[in-house]
């Protein structure tokens, strides 16, 4: 066998837009380009469940899933992300090491598709990686995923708040932070022209996200200034309960994406937790001064009074005086917004491509 297959356990489908899976298919691309084989093996039973009598009703619950699937062939990423046609998407419905197609490495994207890989017998441990992205007790009992973080895996944190953990758990780590497509989110707006009274959010139905938190603080602002404009984004439809005055786009297109970051002086991210943000990034890129909670996944680049404003995590009370503090006070917007994209620009896909690279051929577990 070839040193030069890769292969990759998501634990659901890829057609919606996921920043976890994202991250994926970024580093699939590069694989390919490379000149490695890259598989993405999407599956459909990937929770380990205990009881017999539950397992078996979901196994025949998620049947009728996976039959929906094999026959639409709509598991894959492309409504939403230009992904290498030389990559193979491999829809399974269980994920069992016989499912798995013949591979140098495997890795394991959640705590559910760990304990699968960790499970596989023909691979040996250096093999074997752990892309954690998050503290996935949010989705699964946290014993069950502190369980993960102990097996014999070599695993890949994408931010120091996951090394931190992974350290207090006296486990080895390999530090990747993501990086950002810059020739997908980029200026067209001046940060001095940009529209201060202008503010943008990802819309999410995650409580994690606390986008009730966000429109809350929104709403506030709104009350002070009646100006105020706002424009969310996100993968469900329209909120029945929204505004009529926020405009609001499903799954934008890359160039609505670009226009509604280059429309807004500002974002806004009120979530409770994240692994390491995305669309803050995103943003900055775009000139946007962020306004966001306090919290590991946002403070990677979110530095208070330098590239951000933080609030305590659920204080919108907060969140709205640090979006009028913005309003009021042009310097700092911009001086916020500049840093942001001065700190952000060294955040590259190749630079996050190259250190996986290095921790292939680098694996802190050993057989």
């Amino acid at each position: 066998m070839q040193e030069k297959i890769i292969t990759f356990i998501l634990p659901r489908t890829g057609e919606t837009p996921i920043g976890g899976f994202k991250v994926v298919y970024e580093y699939a691309n590069r694989l390919v380009e490379d000149g490695y084989t890259v598989n993405i093996v999407y599956g459909i039973t990937s929770r380990p469940v205990k009881n017999l009598i539950i397992r078996y009703g979901y196994y025949f619950c998620r049947w009728f899933r996976w039959l929906k699937y094999r026959i639409s062939k709509n598991y894959t990423p492309e409504k939403w992300f230009k992904i290498n046609k030389k990559v193979n998407h491999l829809l399974r419905y269980r994920l069992t090491q016989s499912s798995i197609p013949e591979t140098s490495y495997l890795f394991a994207t959640s705590w559910s598709t760990a304990y699968w890989v960790n499970s596989y017998k023909k691979i040996s441990p250096e093999k074997k990686y752990y892309l954690i992205q998050s503290f996935e007790d949010w989705d699964g009992d946290k014993n069950a995923v502190i369980k993960t973080w102990k097996m014999k895996l070599n695993k890949i944190v994408i931010a120091p708040w996951l090394a931190d953990i992974a350290q207090k758990l006296n486990e080895k780590w390999i530090l990747i932070e993501n990086g950002f497509d810059q020739q997908k989110f980029y200026i067209t707006t001046p940060i001095e022209k940009k529209d201060k009274y202008s503010i943008t959010m990802l819309w999410h139905d995650h409580p994690l996200k606390a986008c009730n938190i966000g429109l809350k603080a929104i709403m506030l602002v709104k009350q002070k200034y009646p100006e105020l404009k706002a424009r969310f984004f996100g993968v469900p439809s329209r909120p029945q309960d929204l505004p009529s005055w926020i405009y609001y786009t499903q799954t934008p297109s890359p160039t609505e994406h670009l226009q509604i970051y280059n429309l807004s002086g500002i974002f806004l991210g009120p979530s409770s937790k994240e692994g390491f943000c995305l669309t803050p990034p995103e943003a900055m890129l775009c000139g946007c001064a962020i306004v966001c909670t306090d919290i590991g996944g946002y403070t990677v680049v979110a530095k208070h009074e330098q590239t951000a404003l933080l609030s305590p995590v659920g204080d919108y009370n907060s969140l709205a005086k640090n979006i009028i503090r913005l309003i009021e006070d042009d310097a700092l917007r911009i001086k916020v917004a500049y840093n942001g994209l001065n700190l952000i620009k060294s955040y590259t896909w190749n630079n996050s491509y190259q250190k996986l690279k290095h921790a292939l051929q680098n694996p802190i577990i050993t057989d």
